[in-house]
């Protein structure tokens, strides 16, 4: 099975729980797509920005029936009630014999300030922070105020940069950068 998708979309109100590892499986409602050993963005609604990176190590699809108590636990509830319940409220009323899509991820990179969804879209679901270094470290060149810009989010990070240049030309550079460095063969 291919990895269609580049991120999972968690509700805001999970963050926390993510970040701090006490939630380290998401379950979807019927099959999900969704490979293990791929790497994906962890973007919570409705914001739509990036908070983490993970790594799906685990996929399984069970019935609502087949839940446990150390699923509901992994998912950052107390029971399996409390999980079915939850469920419920997003996707209507399941049944026993519904389908579910259990993912297991750790998390491999936080992003501190977030990364809005649509940014990772235009750098092909690239990490600017990781845009910056590659176009840091291949001395690339553009214009004097995507070098500047580029250089400070790769010496201070993407939070930096953005309180320094705001959202607009961070992200504009950003773009310039990924398509140089599309263009010269290094991504």
């Amino acid at each position: 099975m291919v990895q269609i998708r580049k991120f999972l979309l968690i509700d805001n109100s999970y963050k926390s729980k993510i970040l701090s590892g006490k939630k380290t499986t998401t379950i979807r409602f019927g099959e999900y797509e969704a490979k293990p050993e791929s790497e994906v963005y962890l973007v919570i609604t409705p914001s739509d920005t990036a908070v983490a990176k993970v790594k799906i190590t685990k996929v399984e699809k069970k019935k609502v029936k087949e839940l446990t108590n150390q699923d509901a636990k992994k998912d950052g509830f107390k029971d399996v009630k409390e999980l079915v319940g939850a469920l419920n409220k997003i996707y209507g009323e399941l049944h026993g014999d519904d389908e579910v899509t259990v993912i297991e991820f750790e998390v491999i990179k936080k992003f501190e300030s977030g990364i809005p969804l649509k940014w990772l879209k235009g750098l092909n679901y690239r990490d600017p922070e990781e845009i910056a270094k590659l176009y840091v470290e291949n001395s690339l060149k553009d214009s004097p105020d995507v070098d500047l810009i580029v250089k400070r989010v790769y010496s201070e990070g993407l939070k930096s940069a953005v309180r320094r240049y705001g959202p607009k030309r961070v992200r504009d550079a950003l773009l310039k950068a990924y398509h140089k460095l599309y263009a010269e063969g290094k991504i």
